[in-house]
């Protein structure tokens, strides 16, 4: 029998169904070179040291209570604080690594980056009256869940350099004379998923300028800023906020790995009569997940320990390997679409993002699912269209390639077959 209950009418927008796209298109064709999936390389994850990384949390916090390591056992089997327990940790690891500065007590730990999402978003914002604002194409893990809540969104140009601040300066005009409340923007700097683009250092000070003018938080996502290859590192925007107008976003699954699904939020924000944002986000969060795993967290923490509390020594060895791997994509893009044998690809670009996991491709063609399909099934490669990344209807003519997931045999291999079908496509 069919139930006549209706459920959420914001889950029928098609958008929704691309994170599962995303997630299980290299597991339904497991044979084929796949430059999907933002996925980190397996090689670099050291599940095998947990125990060990356990054992030094358990030491180190009974030595700082002054308790049991029993005690500690203990309490880490059961519910435990909402607002986590390896905060103290990872305020040591932002001032260590990122130069950003924040009482532990302002740290939220969560289930994963998307939580804290989904917590900065039910909140921040009042369906009926807040609006969201992005760029766009945008990530998807934020976007899908602001439909699903219900929020309005308003999208802002975005360009090889990242989001475009003049435009968002003209729809947040726009937006305030039609009575409407721009209440976040949200954005990813570093490495933008899925453009590769990264903002200047003088692009953040102007966005910071932005939200004090107009009163608005940004909200500043950021799993790929260890990961640069070519040029100085640029501050976070969070390390150059000085009046509290970034909320920052951070997750361990692509420094350490996704199945911790440990991230976290910095909300050093004053609300009226002196209550806390990260207080009113916890509250939020008790009653969605109750806690993060006291586990993975102390996993988690005691690797931090192990490591000074700095995860630039850790990522050494993987950041050696992604550079390498941005390298043969590079020099395999040019070998098999540059060069005098090469002219029916005169019309083909890409952009060369400075790190990260991505970076976006121009064809003479347009590109859709059956074309994708066409492409796994016949050569054995898989790319993203970039059209599932726009909330409206953006170029059809681009598409995403990841190079973090695959390995440098597969690299040259998959662009020399991406390269086939595409010639195919183009004669």
């Amino acid at each position: 029998m069919n139930s006549r209950i209706q459920i959420n009418q914001n889950l029928n927008d098609p958008y929704l169904s691309v994170m599962d796209f995303l997630n299980e298109v290299t597991l339904r064709f497991p044979k084929a070179i796949s430059f999907a999936p933002g996925r980190p390389d397996p090689a670099y994850f050291n599940l095998k040291d947990s125990n060990k990384h356990l054992e030094i949390f358990v030491e180190h916090r009974a030595a700082q209570k002054g308790v049991s390591k029993e005690t500690i056992w203990a309490d880490l089997g059961q519910y435990n604080m909402t607002k986590g327990i390896i905060n103290a940790e990872l305020a040591k690891m932002l001032a260590i690594d990122e130069n950003i500065h924040v009482k532990p007590e302002d740290i939220v730990i969560t289930s994963g980056a998307q939580e804290g999402m989904i917590l900065a978003l039910s909140t921040i914002c009042n369906p009926n009256q807040d609006v969201i604002m992005v760029s766009d194409p945008s990530y998807i893990g934020f976007t899908g869940f602001a439909k699903i809540y219900g929020l309005e969104i308003c999208l802002v140009k975005s360009s090889e350099n990242g989001i475009d601040l003049v435009d968002l300066e003209d729809k947040i005009k726009l937006l305030k004379t039609e009575g409407k409340n721009p209440k976040i923007v949200y954005d990813i700097p570093d490495f933008h998923n899925p453009t590769g683009s990264y903002l200047s250092k003088e692009n953040r000070l102007t966005f910071l300028e932005l939200a004090e003018k107009y009163d608005f938080w940004i909200v500043e996502d950021n799993p790929y800023g260890m990961f640069i290859y070519d040029g100085e590192k640029v501050p976070t925007i969070k390390a150059l906020d000085k009046n509290q107008r970034c909320i920052y976003l951070g997750s361990f699954s692509k420094s350490l790995y996704p199945s911790l699904r440990i991230g976290y939020l910095v909300a050093d924000q004053q609300l009226q009569n002196n209550v806390a944002l990260s207080d009113e986000l916890t509250k939020v969060k008790s009653l969605t997940t109750v806690i993060t795993s006291s586990i993975t967290q102390a996993i988690t923490g005691g690797i931090l320990i192990e490591a000074d509390y700095s995860l630039e020594a850790i990522n050494k060895d993987k950041k050696e390997a992604y550079l390498k791997k941005w390298k043969t994509l590079m020099d395999s893009l040019e070998e098999n679409f540059r060069g005098s044998n090469n002219e029916w690809a005169k019309d083909i670009s890409w952009n060369t993002p400075k790190g990260g996991f991505f970076l976006t491709m121009n064809l003479p063609f347009n590109v859709d699912e059956k074309i994708l399909y066409e492409c796994v099934e016949n050569y054995g490669v898989i790319f993203c269209p970039m059209s599932m990344f726009y909330l409206e209807q953006g170029p059809r003519k681009q598409i995403r390639l990841s190079f973090s997931y695959v390995t440098l045999e597969q690299i040259e291999e998959g662009i020399k077959k991406l390269a086939a079908f595409i010639k195919l496509q183009v004669s």
